[in-house]
């Protein structure tokens, strides 16, 4: 990194004489630097002798953390110094039995350290900076990659993503930098941002963000790669000089081409939402309705509430970096795509009633928005303003919570084990903090603080996730038991802790120059957690080769009030700062010092919705859980009436659950008996022009919790006569083999770049809406993983021009003869034209094996050389309607 102030090394770099290494960083004398600068022999900044300490009477507050029988408690060692020594021991069953117990954690001098007279916040805080330290690696592995041995990071060294899973993946680092580790080791956030973006093969061009394996072949099935943004921005907010600069650009390039490719690929202009499974939750069967098990090519179709907060997010940050590299025309276009996002996100997916986003749309034939809901969605729809101001304080009021915590997802699926579904993810309940902390809800701030601290001091490590009524890390349950995988020091739950602690707690904000400080306490957390100080303190931050440090003197318990703690001052070096940010340049070249006075809060306090364990078990699991997905029929005509009519199937009792019919995504019946099992469309007397689609869902009766919409289902006419198919002996084909004989005609080994599939003639009936597909098989790896789903583009053409186009997905199908429909490009069409069909490869076609970052990959075909490679047994035009 660039020379920076004598003394103090970069995070993560090497320190000179004198100095104190970042995170993972390692001291010596003459050591080259990371981001954060230089550091010289003996200069101001180096290792801290002292730090600030919490004032008050104290007592013994915080040596045991109790939670029914189960008891965490934490000794402390040498309590008066800055390197304390802290042991944590829990009675609680460890997963794996991992850590040992009891488990000693010291600080490392100069290293951050908080006081606040509460011993056990000390030491997980303590806890959380020595698992980032262990997450920090020189090398990472995966059994996917290099044939599962190590991959070298660059210079400065790379993180990890926990104790069992020894890679860098996209979401997770980028999710763990913003979320905190920007802060701690910038050289290391930016070496695994790095590794998370390449060059295509062959020419080294056009830089991308990785999306990596995953469903259906990967992107894009999956698009939330973009979340990418959010911690490259917040990492450039530590990095100064021409490591900023170099940084900048690298992901100024990653982000446009990834923003452009997207938009070419999974953004949809006819309702301005990017399609893509929804960030995180990425194992289908946990949050997704059964029926896309193996038809994954749904979920490529569904438009997730927090994938396109993170497009919003990408769109967002290319704006600001483009006005920063002075191309004007550039952050107006990409400004002006991220709010087309959130106005979109606003229209299509708020839902009044309930007062919370919906957490998807489930497909491209049924655009109604499910009533089913998660936390991460949540809690960035409030952090990127997709939530206007009304709506962000009522979905932290209104979304579920439990003693143990928030669940990441609700309702639950049943029948479902536990990983995502019934569970408690520590990084995700940090940003729902941060969140609750800009909703100004505090009850939702408190919970949080909770559930993060008990899940760490039972555990003795900051895990990956919890069962969310036990908040146990495992629970016996048949087939159900879970959480399947918990992975101890997982990376993104270190990061959460340590981002609530300074963003929360001690309210460190950062800009692109310049940093402040603005605690969202609550009375709450003052009068509980910190009942025993006067004050409480942080100190030894990192930034930018200088230290921070921070003292909160807090107003008296007993007058604490009700609600967020007011900010009655700032101060450094006795100048009042009010909410402005200090730039760099005008702090101290060694330590900085902080003084923040927080007054009473103004309440009244906020509430939440807040379930006891009783409210959701046993007989009234019908409150924690959503009924099973409907089966639906297609749609038959009804001779009688004249109308459509629909059947359904679901899996309770009658008396439980009543049913809502949503027609083309809009409700058309709602609070239908549970004895219903055929229902009339009193308003399809269209259907002899208007292929209607329809899906249902089930609702306890009990609790309003919402099913997973069926399948949807719709009418082409009779004998489905307005779906129009052309076979593969049809098709006029460059590449590929044409291969007879079997249960129909198919094109194998087709889709090299050259290859085309062509109807030579379609001419329609009708004038109107059509949607056009391919029938495919993708065998080049099962429907769960790999990085070869398949994507070509689709013209409709009216002599040589373009009439319609776009791109077709067709995502892995476990096999060369499992024949599955694809996605659509949509057109319209004028009747007694003749038009032409072609499937080829485009500019925008192809897969995450164009991308040089995947000659590692070893688990499958795509690493080695480029496949975008499909079986095609047909086109198929579907007549919509006027």
């Amino acid at each position: 990194g660039a020379a920076g102030v004598a003394g103090t090394g970069g995070a993560g770099g090497a320190a000179g004489a004198g100095g104190t290494a970042g995170v993972g960083g390692t001291a010596g004398a003459g050591g080259t630097a990371g981001a954060g600068g230089a550091a010289g022999a003996g200069g101001a900044g180096g290792q801290a002798a002292t730090c600030l300490q919490a004032t008050g009477p104290g007592t013994a507050l915080g040596e045991a953390l109790e939670d029914g029988m189960l008891r965490g408690t934490v000794a402390v060692q040498d309590a008066a110094s800055c390197a304390r020594t802290y042991v944590l021991t829990t009675n609680g069953p460890l997963r794996d039995d991992t850590p040992g117990n009891p488990r000693s954690v010291r600080e490392e001098a100069g290293a951050p350290v908080v006081r606040t007279g509460h011993a056990m916040f000390d030491a997980l805080y303590a806890l959380a900076i020595e698992e980032a330290r262990q997450n920090s690696v020189d090398a990472i592995s995966d059994g996917s990659f290099n044939n599962g041995q190590g991959i070298a990071c660059d210079p400065g060294g790379c993180f990890e993503t926990g104790l069992k899973w020894k890679y860098v993946w996209t979401r997770d680092t980028s999710y763990s930098v913003a979320l905190g580790l920007g802060l701690l080791d910038p050289t290391r956030a930016v070496n695994s941002l790095t590794f998370k973006t390449s060059p295509r093969r062959g020419d080294g061009a056009k830089r991308e963000i990785v999306q990596d394996t995953g469903t259906g072949g990967s992107w894009p099935i999956s698009s939330d790669r973009v979340v990418w943004a959010m911690g490259a921005w917040e990492a450039l907010k530590y990095l100064e000089g021409e490591a900023r600069t170099a940084f900048r650009d690298l992901a100024y390039d990653a982000i446009v081409n990834t923003a452009e490719r997207d938009r070419l690929v999974v953004w949809d202009a006819a309702d301005g939402l990017y399609r893509g499974e929804q960030s995180f939750l990425d194992w289908r069967e946990q949050t997704y309705p059964d029926w896309t098990r193996d038809d994954v090519v749904h979920i490529g179709m569904s438009k997730a509430l927090g994938t396109n907060v993170g497009h919003l997010a990408l769109l967002d940050v290319a704006a600001k970096l483009a006005t920063e590299k002075g191309d004007a025309a550039a952050a107006t276009k990409y400004a002006g795509w991220a709010e087309g996002v959130r106005s979109a996100l606003r229209a299509r997916l708020w839902l009044e009633g309930r007062g919370l986003y919906s957490s998807f749309l489930t497909t491209t034939l049924d655009q109604a928005p499910t009533q089913r809901f998660d936390l991460l969605g949540e809690a960035l729809a409030v952090l990127f303003d997709v939530a206007t101001p009304e709506q962000a304080p009522t979905i932290v009021a209104r979304y579920p919570h439990l003693p143990k915590g928030a669940p990441v997802i609700w309702p639950q699926q049943q029948n479902t084990p536990i990983y995502h579904n019934r569970a408690i993810w520590p990084f995700v309940t940090a940003f729902w903090a941060k969140a609750a902390a800009k909703a100004g809800n505090a009850p939702a701030i408190e919970n949080a603080v909770a559930s993060l601290m008990r899940g760490a001091a039972l555990n003795l490590s900051h895990m990956e996730n919890f069962e969310a009524v036990t908040g146990s890390n495992n629970v016996s349950d048949g087939p159900y038991s879970g959480p399947v995988v918990n992975s101890q020091r997982q990376l993104w739950s270190v990061a959460g802790y340590v981002g609530v602690v300074h963003e929360l707690v001690f309210g460190l904000e950062a800009s692109q120059t310049g940093v402040r400080f603005r605690p969202k306490l609550t009375a709450g957390l003052r009068s509980s957690l910190f009942g025993g100080a006067d004050s409480i303190a942080i100190s030894n931050l990192p930034y930018k080769g200088k230290r921070l440090s921070a003292r909160v003197r807090l107003p008296a318990a007993d007058a604490a009030g009700a609600g967020l703690l007011e900010v009655r001052s700032v101060e450094l070096g006795g100048r009042e700062l009010g909410d402005a940010f200090v730039d760099a340049s005008e702090l101290a070249a060694g330590e900085n010092v902080f003084e923040i006075e927080l007054g009473p809060a103004a309440g009244p306090a906020a509430t939440i919705t807040l379930f006891d364990t009783a409210q959701v078990t046993g007989a009234n699991y019908r409150h924690y859980y959503g009924p099973r997905t409907p089966i639906a029929a297609a749609p038959a005509l009804d001779a009688g009436a004249g109308r459509l009519s629909l059947k359904w199937v679901v899996g309770e009792s009658p008396a439980d659950v009543t049913f809502n019919v949503y027609r083309d995504g809009v409700r058309v019946a709602e609070n239908l008996p549970g004895t219903t099992t055929t229902w009339v469309d009193p308003a399809s007397e269209a259907h002899a022009t208007t292929s209607y689609c329809y899906t249902v869902e089930a609702v306890f009766v009990a609790s309003g919790n919402a099913s997973q919409h069926a399948q949807p289902q719709c009418y082409f006419g009779p004998a489905n006569a307005r779906v129009q198919t052309f076979g593969a002996q049809s098709l006029q084909a460059v590449g590929g083999q044409l291969v007879t004989g079997g249960a129909f005609p198919y094109y194998q080994d087709w889709g090299n770049p050259p290859d085309t599939l062509r109807v030579v003639s379609f001419t329609p009936a009708r004038t109107g809406r059509y949607l056009v597909q391919a029938r495919a098989a993708n065998g080049n790896h099962n429907e769960t993983t790999g990085i070869t789903g398949g994507v070509k583009a689709l013209e409709v053409r009216q002599g040589d021009q373009v009439v319609a186009s776009g791109q077709l997905s067709m995502p892995h199908t476990n096999g060369w003869t499992n024949f599955r429909d694809s996605s659509f490009v949509p057109a319209t069409l004028q009747a007694g034209v003749a038009y032409t069909i072609v499937l080829r490869e485009d500019a925008a076609s192809g897969n995450m094996s164009d991308l040089k970052h995947f000659e590692y990959y070893t688990g499958g075909p795509g690493g080695p050389t480029r496949v975008n490679k499909v079986n095609v047994a047909e086109l198929k035009v579907l007549e919509m309607g006027p």
